[in-house]
């Protein structure tokens, strides 16, 4: 919660994050010292890489046009918000450095403490990336294990297991604070708010029939009063109808073809009844699938013109949607629900409400936490230079 998630395995650190050739064989190095704690170089680097990632995205913030895969590109003859580069990054990885301690010292005070299953998890993922050979790693990096690479650039285990713990206490401090009952929590009206102009709730399904019962007779069902399952149950029925019907015609036309002769009726059955089979799956999982679908607006799926038009719908509406695309047009029965009414099945979407509407107001708790700490740096930190960091 502190950071984006990392997910620095195999990816993170691109390239070469080349400390210098000597810094492997040095000894340990504390180039930050927050509020009396000093910090390993390794947490250093990954507080640096953290800058990085941020630089880029603040950079295509600012630039979004520029193409940083133009041949000869260099982030650091960029500025980001009026500095160079190179000095933004310094400064974030500092304000990172921060902030790492300050989640540290927020946890502590809150009276929190990471149960031993999560210590055993964490510990077990960084086990196995200094322990288990990894073919990716192989391929692109010349090392058996993650770790090796991790370590080749100054970044040891213990370096990388305090990051990962301090990333999980920083995910509980804000379940603590901003979660369910917490003392910062979003109120019930905030995420109402949220709910009400970012989801809609539908019931639906895209129309595919090329004969039979028309769209609009479906959703003429469903808006005089039969439940949308049902409703949806015989749609499916009649797509898998069709489909074991052209199956068994196709069967039918094989053997024709193959014999020169009138179709082998055994074999026709047999495909049709392994198309009934098919035909009862289908109905099974469209019955399953025929559950609430809670939908985030900014996603714009199926499409943004489907979207548009559910959007516009009252709650309890009914409506037959048709959406013109490069591929052809399609159409979908749609029935609007009111969001607010679903509290069981939105309740995944309120966590994610939680988070979306907290997560900056708790990056601001631990970035000023952190302004009031004093930083104190050695020589070593001019070891890990952010030039190196992209070459």
């Amino acid at each position: 919660m502190k950071k984006q998630p990392r997910n620095i395995v195999l990816a993170v650190l691109c390239g070469a994050m080349a400390v210098s050739a000597c810094s492997c064989a040095m000894s340990q190095t504390y180039p930050v010292t927050v509020d009396g704690e000093q910090l390993r170089a390794g947490i250093y680097i990954l507080e640096q890489q953290e800058a990085l990632n941020s630089a880029i995205s603040k950079l295509r913030e600012e630039q979004p046009d520029l193409d940083t895969s133009a041949e000869g590109f260099d982030y650091f003859k960029q500025t980001v918000e009026g500095k160079s580069f190179a000095d933004w990054i310094n400064e974030k990885a500092l304000e990172n450095c921060r902030g790492y301690v300050a989640t540290e010292r927020l946890f502590d005070q809150n009276g929190l403490t990471l149960t031993a299953d999560k210590l055993s998890e964490v510990n077990a993922n960084v086990k196995s990336l200094w322990n288990d050979e990894n073919q990716y790693a192989q391929y692109y990096y010349g090392v058996s294990v993650i770790g090796d690479y991790y370590e080749k650039y100054g970044i040891g285990e213990q370096s990388f297991l305090d990051y990962e713990i301090n990333e999980s206490k920083s995910s509980a401090l804000f379940t603590f604070l901003y979660g369910e009952g917490g003392s910062k929590a979003a109120t019930q009206e905030e995420i109402n708010a949220s709910l009400s102009s970012d989801y809609l709730a539908l019931n639906y399904f895209p129309y595919e029939l090329e004969n039979g019962a028309t769209a609009q007779s479906f959703a003429d069902r469903i808006a005089g009063g039969e439940e949308y399952e049902e409703v949806y149950r015989d749609y499916a029925q009649a797509i898998a109808d069709a489909e074991a019907a052209a199956n068994a015609a196709a069967a039918e036309t094989a053997d024709s073809e193959e014999s020169g002769e009138i179709a082998n009726t055994d074999s026709a059955e047999a495909e049709a009844a392994a198309s009934a089979e098919t035909a009862a799956t289908v109905v099974e999982k469209a019955e399953k699938d025929s559950l609430i679908q809670i939908m985030k607006k900014s996603n714009n799926a199926p499409s943004e013109e489907f979207v548009k038009q559910a959007s516009a719908m009252n709650n309890g509406d009914v409506k037959v949607i048709t959406v013109d695309s490069d591929s052809g047009t399609k159409t979908y029965v749609v029935q609007k629900l009111d969001i607010l009414s679903l509290t069981e099945k939105t309740k995944d979407t309120v966590d994610t409400i939680r988070t979306e509407l907290k997560t900056d107001e708790f990056r601001e708790l631990i970035k000023s936490t952190g302004a009031a700490y004093t930083l104190t740096t050695d020589s070593s930190i001019n070891l890990y230079k952010p030039e190196t960091l992209t070459k």
